[in-house]
């Protein structure tokens, strides 16, 4: 069996929803050439996760990246229509198909990221939503104790713009409330996260951001 690339298509984790966005492992050219056939969607550099399929393809030596888009448990049409947008896109770029498809401006990469969590438990409701570009100590949310009525504002520790949250619910602390893609660029990211190398069939991947 041959296989030229390989597209994992996921949505966020139960009660929780991601911007459309592209999960690769920007030190492998070939991934890179892959996002390019997407169009003008959000990509994150991250490296594949041990167990994870996007793993086991990477180390067969395909190029594998995985699509993002919306939550689990319902249909949202505009994120569908926007992954199947990249999805046909990309079999035009690698002449498969014969359609045109024309995309807006074209979207960031992040070389880095981070969750901002709950510090406490109780009950969550944003104050910003998918897409939003935040700076360096705005809101992002907040977190009210039912039982005394205490408020605790979750801030963005970076300036970037929000790829991920969780819904509207009751969290533990500890839980994962905001996806924040950090504003970077290549140079000044970390040579751990970001270094390009070429591709050899004992890579050595190590364990990186879940999908």
């Amino acid at each position: 069996v041959h296989c030229d690339a390989l597209v994992d298509l996921h949505t966020g984790s139960f009660e929780r929803a991601n911007l459309p966005q592209l999960r690769a492992d920007l030190r492998d050219p070939d991934v890179v050439t892959l996002t390019h056939g997407f169009g003008a969607m959000v990509v994150l550099h991250s490296k594949p996760t041990v167990g994870t399929l996007r793993y086991a393809a990477t180390m067969a030596g395909i190029p594998t990246l995985v699509v993002e888009a919306g939550g689990p448990s319902e249909l949202e049409p505009a994120e569908v229509a926007h992954g199947v947008k990249g999805i046909e896109t990309l079999l035009t770029t690698l002449g498969m198909t014969r359609r045109s498809r024309l995309w807006g401006d074209p979207e960031p990469v992040y070389y880095r990221s981070t969750w901002v969590r709950a510090n406490n438990g109780g009950i969550l409701l944003s104050d910003v939503s998918l897409g939003s570009t935040v700076r360096k100590g705005d809101l992002l949310g907040s977190i009210t104790d039912p039982m005394s009525n205490a408020r605790t504002e979750l801030r963005s520790p970076y300036s970037g713009r929000v790829i991920g949250l969780a819904r509207n619910q009751v969290v533990m602390p500890g839980f994962a409330a905001f996806h924040v893609g950090i504003e970077t660029d290549e140079a000044s990211a970390s040579e751990e996260e970001v270094k390009v190398v070429q591709k050899t069939s004992d890579s050595g991947y190590v364990d990186g951001m879940s999908e």
